[in-house]
C-alpha cells in the first residue's frame, strides 16, 4: 500500500488526549471516548455486537497499548447521545518514511517517477489511520452499517479532524478498510476530495459446507489443479509440520521473528515494526479461546479435574516446519475468529520458498486446518494475490483513503504516489470445477 505527499517534516512528540467527552466537531450529538491506556480500556471498552470480534477485543488493545509494535493504537467509542446507537472503530498512529517504508520493487518503473521517490525519502509523515495495520478487510470496526452512507462520509473524516486536533504534528489521514470500494460511502468519499489509493484486495475463500476433509475439497477441483496441489505436497519431502505449543513459541521467540523478518524485507509496504515478544502474546491470546471452545465442545458441562487432559497440550495458533535435521525453518500463524480464520504473520527461509514450495504449501496447510475447524471462511490477506486464487480465493477490494490536512498539500498526492507504490497487474484463477 502506498501513501505519498509533499515532503514536510513532522514532529515525532506524541501529546495526551482527553479520553471521556469529546465532540466530534460538526455532529456535536457524537461523543467520543479514546482510550489509550490498558487501564481506559479494561475499564470504558465495551464488547463489540459481531461474533468476529477478535480485533475489537479488549486483550488485543491492552497488548498493543502495552507494547505497541511499532505503531500507536488507540481504542476509539462513539456515542450518539441522541439514538443511543455506538460504533467502535481502531485508532494507529504511525510515522512513514518512504526510504524505510517502500521497496524498491514497489515503486513505478519510469525514470520521471524515481525523481518524486528521491524527493520524498529524507522526510518523515506522521499519520492517524482508522482502521487496523495488523490485518485487512472489514473486521476493526462496529456499528458503521447503522449509518446511511451520507452520513458516514462525512462523520468519519470529521472524526480523524477531531482526534488531530488533539494532538499536533498529523500531516494526513487514512480510512483503511472501512468500506468496500463500491459501497456508496467510498463514492460519497471520493466526491468529497479524499484519495483513493492503490492497494491489494483482499484475499478470502468462502468454504463449502460439504468440505468435511481436503478430499472433499480437492474434489472440486479441476485435474490440472489436483495435480499442482499434489505435486506441490510432494516438494515437502524432509519436511516436517507440527503445531507449536505456547511454550515452544516462547522458546523459539528470537528464531520466530528472524524467520518473520526474511519475509517482510520483501514486502512492498510496512507500517507496523514487529517485535519478537508479539509472537508468545499470539500464541497465547489466540489458544485460550480455541481452547475454551474445543473444552466446551467436548465437555458441555465446563472445565474440571477430571477433563484437563482437553487442555494438556497446550497448542498454540502457530505451526512450525522443521528440516530433517530438526531445525526450525519456517512458521505460520492463524487467528480462529468465530467462523473466520484469519491467515497471519508467517516466516520462511527463502531457500526452502522454491525447492520445496514451502510457501505454497503453507497456503495449502491454512486451508487445510480451516476445513479441518470447521471455519466457514478463510481470510488470506493481501499480497501473493495469483497464487492464492489458484488455490480458490476471490478478491475483494477494500478503500483506503487518505486526505492531507491542507488543500494545496491533498492535490499533491496523485503525483507523489505512482512514485512510492505501483499495484501490480495480476490474472485471477478459478481451480473449480464448472
Amino acid at each position: 500500500m502506498s501513501i505519498a505527499f509533499l515532503p514536510l517534516c513532522c514532529p515525532s512528540r506524541t501529546e495526551a488526549i482527553p479520553t471521556r467527552g469529546i465532540s466530534v466537531k460538526g455532529h456535536e450529538h457524537w461523543q467520543l471516548v479514546c482510550c489509550s491506556t490498558s487501564e481506559e480500556i479494561e475499564e470504558a471498552w465495551p464488547s463489540a455486537n459481531r461474533s468476529d470480534d477478535f480485533w475489537l477485543s479488549r486483550k488485543l488493545f491492552t497488548f498493543l497499548a502495552d507494547q505497541p509494535q511499532g505503531i500507536q493504537t488507540e481504542a476509539i467509542l462513539l456515542k450518539n447521545t441522541l439514538n443511543g446507537h455506538q460504533i467502535l472503530l481502531t485508532a494507529q498512529t504511525f510515522t512513514f518514511r518512504a526510504a524505510d517504508h517502500v521497496s524498491n520493487e514497489a515503486k513505478g518503473v519510469t525514470s520521471s517517477y524515481d525523481l518524486r521517490r528521491l524527493l520524498l525519502s529524507p522526510f518523515s509523515f506522521k499519520v492517524l489511520c482508522l482502521g487496523q495495520f495488523l490485518t485487512s478487510g472489514p473486521f476493526c470496526q462496529d456499528g458503521l452499517h447503522r449509518l446511511p452512507a451520507t452520513e458516514a462520509a462525512e462523520l468519519l473524516p470529521a472524526i480523524a479532524e477531531t482526534l488531530m486536533r488533539c494532538r499536533s504534528g498529523y500531516l494526513a489521514f487514512l480510512l483503511k478498510d472501512l468500506y468496500p470500494t463500491l459501497h456508496p460511502a467510498t463514492r460519497e468519499l471520493q466526491a468529497q476530495g479524499h484519495y483513493l489509493l492503490p492497494v491489494d484486495p483482499a484475499m478470502t475463500m468462502n468454504l463449502d459446507a460439504e468440505w468435511h476433509t481436503t478430499e472433499d475439497y480437492l474434489a472440486s477441483l479441476t485435474s490440472k489443479y489436483r495435480v499442482r496441489y499434489r505435486r506441490a505436497r510432494g516438494k515437502l519431502e524432509g519436511i516436517t509440520r507440527r503445531r507449536l505449543s505456547v511454550g515452544e513459541v516462547i522458546s523459539y521467540k528470537d528464531r520466530l521473528y528472524a524467520l518473520y523478518q526474511q519475509i517482510c524485507q520483501g514486502a512492498d509496504f510496512n507500517a507496523i515494526d514487529l517485535q519478537p515478544d508479539y509472537f508468545p502474546w499470539l500464541a497465547q491470546a489466540c489458544q485460550s479461546k480455541d481452547k475454551l471452545r474445543a473444552l466446551l465442545s467436548v465437555y458441555p458441562g465446563g472445565y474440571s479435574e477430571q477433563n484437563k487432559v482437553v487442555l494438556k497440550s497446550d497448542d498454540s495458533c502457530l505451526h512450525g516446519y522443521f528440516n530433517e535435521e530438526g531445525s526450525l525453518i519456517g512458521f505460520i500463524s492463524a487467528i480462529p475468529n468465530d467462523k473466520v480464520y484469519h491467515a497471519h504473520f508467517l516466516g520462511l527461509e527463502d531457500a526452502y520458498k522454491q525447492s520445496h514450495h514451502l510457501y505454497h504449501n503453507m497456503l495449502f496447510d491454512l486451508l487445510d486446518d480451516a476445513i479441518n475447524g470447521g471455519f466457514s471462511t478463510l481470510d488470506y490477506g493481501r499480497t501473493a494475490l495469483e497464487i492464492k486464487s489458484s488455490i480458490g480465493a476471490e478478491a475483494t477490494d477494500f478503500a483506503v483513503f487518505i486526505k492531507a490536512r491542507y488543500g494545496w498539500l491533498n492535490r499533491l498526492i496523485p503525483i507523489f504516489t505512482p512514485a512510492v507504490y505501483t499495484a501490480p497487474a495480476w490474472t485471477a484463477r478459478n481451480p473449480f470445477r464448472g
